[in-house]
């Protein structure tokens, strides 16, 4: 597990363009990033968390305070079941090459960034 608490704060914000979204991935020593801009609850707890960005459609935050590939596969899924619910797109268990290809791509860019 790669932990962030001794590294500077970085982020960036992508274009999820089949799905007209954008994604703000931020990885920091802890949350208070998101909790002083978006005015959320204490999440000294959580260690990541993906929300979407209060009062603005199709925009998401996913923070990290560490970031193995478990964290952010979990973190994948939430943000994966947001863009569905926030588009009407019912999960289909038996026609799911869409959702697997979104997860993977999500995941990628999220290595990607990690990982300049």
């Amino acid at each position: 597990m790669e932990n962030l608490k001794t590294n500077k704060m970085k982020k960036t914000t992508i274009d999820i363009p089949i799905y007209q979204c954008k994604l703000t991935i931020v990885l920091d020593k802890d949350l208070s990033y998101v909790e002083k801009k978006y005015g959320t609850k204490s999440l000294s707890n959580y260690g990541a968390v993906t929300m979407r960005v209060p009062n603005k459609f199709s925009e998401y935050i996913m923070a990290f305070e560490y970031s193995d590939g478990t964290i952010i596969a979990h973190e994948v899924v939430h943000l994966k079941n947001y863009i569905y619910q926030d588009r009407c797109i019912k999960l289909d268990v038996d026609n799911d090459e869409n959702e697997a290809l979104l997860t993977g791509w999500l995941f990628e860019q999220i290595e990607t960034f990690k990982n300049k």
